[in-house]
């Protein structure tokens, strides 16, 4: 009778917490095993294809350790956060929340953040924040993406703007919810209008000088423009003539720097989801020291093993946490973890 009860028990404690379906890489809970097994079939899909898109390959294999996906289903914001680690040139230890209706977690959701795992596999370090986040936001919905553009719109010739300079060189999450939100519309346009003059791998090569270089020469040298104030000027004014679709003869690795400012833009649907409103500015201020800053690092683990360079130094862990756009559909999360996000 207690063995019964007990099994009991335990049935019904898994049935509280939803179903599960594994795949080589990922491990669903969901409410339904249906839905499970849709996010894990999709997040294989997502995990491939978006690699090869960015990269020309797949992922080198399986990860040694499956990510875990936490699904909550509902008329609910869309949104989500992936953690995972950087040390000694390898990035492990991923976890991923998601949340939304079934549509958007499918459509928006998993894609964007699956992206940033294909972006932390490729790099295995830190990427600027807009970089990534923009990047990840391309592959949204269309309702998604305009909410983005709506959102940068409105900032446009405001003091909430965020100047280029400062936007290149912003490595963890404003505290400003409002501030999140200018970044995410910023980087989304900005990764839109390089991609479109070149290409996606183009975008990753441009991440990997900057990073050896500086984003000036790498700038000079992949998009021909002579400084960074040169390309906040076109990109600029691509916005407020609409975020046309360029129209980049195929094969062109540069834009040209004469288009026609005046070339109708292409309207899409707007999400029915109400936009919030954007107050003064603040300054901008991340959380964690101005060493964290640098780091690009969210939080240090100590219990975590800690691994040796080639020089027999300790190699220090990064603990990186990914958030999706918009910062109304930003989930609540601990103090101190809001920083690093998608990366």
């Amino acid at each position: 009778m207690d063995a019964f009860f007990r099994g009991f028990l335990l049935v019904g404690a898994l049935a509280s917490v939803g179903a599960g379906f594994r795949t080589p890489n990922f491990v669903v809970e969901a409410p339904t095993a249906e839905f499970a097994k849709q996010v894990g079939e999709a997040a294989e899909i997502y995990r491939k294809e978006l690699a090869i898109e960015w990269t020309g390959q797949p992922l080198p294999g399986n990860w040694k350790q499956p990510c875990p996906i936490s699904v909550k289903v509902g008329n609910i914001g869309a949104g989500g956060k992936t953690t995972f680690n950087f040390q000694a040139g390898e990035v492990y230890g991923w976890r991923m929340e998601i949340q939304g209706t079934e549509q958007r977690i499918l459509d928006s959701v998993l894609p964007h953040e699956i992206n940033h795992t294909i972006f932390a596999s490729h790099f295995r370090r830190p990427l600027p924040r807009w970089a990534d986040e923009g990047a990840a936001s391309l592959i949204e919905h269309d309702s998604e993406r305009n909410r983005l553009r709506d959102i940068h719109s409105k900032v446009m010739g405001t003091r909430r703007k965020i100047p280029l300079k400062a936007l290149l060189d912003i490595k963890n999450y404003p505290q400003d919810k409002q501030d999140v939100l200018t970044l995410y519309a910023e980087g989304h346009s900005l990764a839109d209008f390089l991609i479109q003059n070149s290409s996606k791998p183009q975008y990753l090569q441009l991440m990997a000088m900057a990073y050896d270089r500086g984003w000036e020469p790498a700038l000079k040298t992949l998009y021909g423009y002579k400084s960074i104030d040169a390309l906040e000027k076109e990109w600029d004014q691509w916005v407020m003539a609409g975020s046309a679709k360029l129209n980049i003869p195929a094969g062109s690795q540069v834009a040209t720097r004469e288009r026609n400012p005046s070339e109708s833009p292409i309207i899409r649907s707007q999400s029915p989801d109400e936009l919030p409103k954007l107050g003064e500015p603040k300054p901008i201020k991340t959380r964690g020291t101005a060493e964290e800053r640098d780091l690009n690092v969210v939080a240090e683990t100590p219990t975590a093993p800690s691994r040796r360079s080639r020089n027999g130094l300790q190699e220090p862990l990064l603990t990186l946490e990914t958030v999706s756009s918009g910062a109304a559909k930003i989930p609540q999360m601990p103090p101190g973890r809001f920083e690093d996000g998608d990366q």
